[in-house]
């Protein structure tokens, strides 16, 4: 019996031949393909449930905004909060389009944070190569970080849309010149700054950049912020109220600030919360060094990502500039007032996925012959973090806080005729009555004057607590974070001299109480509830 002798087949053009030793590979696919995909996984794990969740106060805020005249949005974001009016114009357009149910109004900020994905990928594109680009995009793509940013009804994915396109134009303006490319630059700059007063750090991280490594482009550079200055004039004595605003106020004793940089490094890992790690909002429960363990194989690679970068340091200031001076500035602010928590910070995570994605493709080149199988192996091991943060975020009611939806039923179910609300602070009240629509008498308890800073006053006083019971003999209290031991201590006593609890229900991080007017002195108390950290 005879063998015919075996050859080894000739490549075809352009199909390069098999390298010995590579026995697994990933398969060479189209790179546009491989982007639509991530692009499409992105837009579903983001609209996936996008009305799930209960509004909490700030998205409350901005729907409040909303359905008020066009004429009256800018007064009242001068006198009653401290954010650029850009997002809160662009949400008023779409409720006039879309309405104010919880999915519409979140509906622009899932398609902005879909957006953020091309954006990482064409940004990561200018200063490293296509598989690392393409990695940025799917760390992206599937952050749990980006994807709770992505629905919520806050300006947070517009500023991260807004930072990457900016740092992109930039990046092209100093590399292709022309007097249009540095005009799209000022109006994304004026924009970013329209959008949140964030978006001047990165600005500062831009000139920091264009002084140190592209000097030449100074002139440039400093016509397009001139032009972006003129644009943003308008807004300035605005700014300057809400500042003076901000000085004045009296900010809650709430201990040290739940801002660190170990909660953020979470966040922008695997969206916080495993293992008693701090979540999207609340504090978490692990010691330094327990964090630090969590931790360092995200701290490895990303200081992997920022070596690999040796040789090309213009790139590694490009994409790495904006989130530590932001950051590094914000640290310092953060030790003073509670201005920006952790969760504030999400428009920056497609910088720390650029620097993770440098840091995995690094280590995995270091293995020759087996890159591809080492890069799948290692991106799984960390996006493996994620998944029982998403498993939770999506399945869990429990793991979101602040179920206003579910409080407001529970009082619709049980009120009566004649009953009585007591909010506990401004913020448990926009929240409530965006669920609890029904009119119904009233007061709002403020304890904000008691505060260092603020000007002392009595609180609920005896007389008014009886006066309240003789007229209504029950009461709804509408409590939430703001309800901590401080303001437990002015606003209660009263209270307990002239009611009893009869009910309470905690719908995490809100509570309601049914309170009945005692029928006679020393029936009952009003007891104290839990006093989580407060989250905004």
């Amino acid at each position: 019996m005879s063998h015919a002798p075996m050859t080894l087949p000739h490549p075809q053009p352009g199909v390069a031949a098999p390298r010995p030793g590579r026995a697994w590979a990933l398969p060479r696919l189209d790179s546009g393909g491989v982007l639509g995909g991530i692009i499409a996984l992105a837009a579903v794990l983001r609209f996936a449930g996008l009305g799930h969740n209960s509004l909490w106060f700030d998205e409350a805020f901005v729907v409040w905004v909303g359905a008020h005249r066009w004429q009256d949005v800018l007064p009242l974001l001068s006198g009653h909060d401290f954010h650029p009016p850009l997002y809160y114009l662009l949400v008023k357009a779409w409720i006039g389009v879309a309405g104010t149910g919880e999915a519409a109004v979140r509906v622009p900020s899932a398609c902005l944070s879909v957006v953020c994905v091309p954006l990482t990928y064409a940004l990561a594109r200018r200063v490293a190569s296509e598989r690392v680009s393409l990695l940025s995009a799917l760390l992206v793509a599937v952050s749990p970080f980006q994807i709770m940013a992505g629905q919520e009804a806050r300006m947070y994915p517009l500023l991260g849309a807004l930072t990457l396109a900016s740092t992109l134009a930039l990046a092209v303006g100093v590399e292709r010149g022309g007097a249009l490319r540095w005009a799209g630059y000022a109006v994304l700059a004026v924009l970013m700054v329209y959008t949140q007063y964030l978006g001047f750090l990165v600005l500062l991280a831009h000139g920091v950049w264009v002084a140190g490594w592209e000097r030449r482009h100074l002139g440039a550079w400093l016509a397009a912020m001139g032009a972006a200055a003129v644009l943003y004039a308008p807004w300035v004595p605005a700014l300057s109220h809400q500042a003076a605003a901000q000085q004045a106020r009296a900010w809650p004793q709430q201990g040290p600030a739940p801002f660190t940089l170990s909660a953020l490094l979470g966040l922008f890992a695997f969206g916080g919360s495993l293992f008693g790690m701090p979540s999207y909002f609340l504090p978490g429960t692990l010691a330094p060094m327990e964090r630090f363990i969590l931790l360092s194989p995200f701290l490895v690679m990303l200081w992997r990502g920022a070596v690999s970068f040796a040789s090309g340091r213009r790139g590694l200031a490009l994409i790495g500039l904006p989130p530590a001076l932001t950051i590094g500035v914000m640290c310092g602010v953060l030790l003073g007032r509670p201005v920006v928590y952790p969760h504030g910070f999400s428009f920056l995570s497609p910088f720390y996925a650029m620097f993770l994605a440098l840091g995995l493709v690094d280590v995995a080149d270091r293995v020759r012959g087996r890159r591809d199988r080492i890069l799948a192996f290692l991106a799984a091991g960390l996006l493996l973090y994620s998944v029982p943060v998403l498993d939770q975020y999506y399945f869990d009611p429990s793991f979101r806080p602040f179920r206003w939806r579910a409080a407001a039923e529970l009082v619709r179910s049980q009120v009566r005729p004649g009953d009585f609300f007591l909010y506990v602070e401004d913020v448990a009240v926009l929240p409530f009555a965006y669920y609890f629509r029904e009119p119904h008498p009233a007061m709002v308890l403020r304890a904000a004057e008691g505060l260092p800073g603020g000007h002392a006053r009595p609180g609920f006083t005896r007389t008014e607590a009886e006066a309240l019971a003789a007229k209504h003999r029950r009461v709804w209290l509408i409590a939430t974070v703001t309800f901590h031991t401080h303001t437990q201590d002015r606003l209660l006593p009263a209270l307990r001299s002239a009611f009893h609890i009869a009910g309470v229900h905690d719908f995490t991080g809100t509570w309601v109480y049914l309170l009945e007017a005692n029928p006679g002195p020393g029936a009952g108390v009003v007891r104290h509830p839990p006093s989580p950290a407060a989250a905004r």
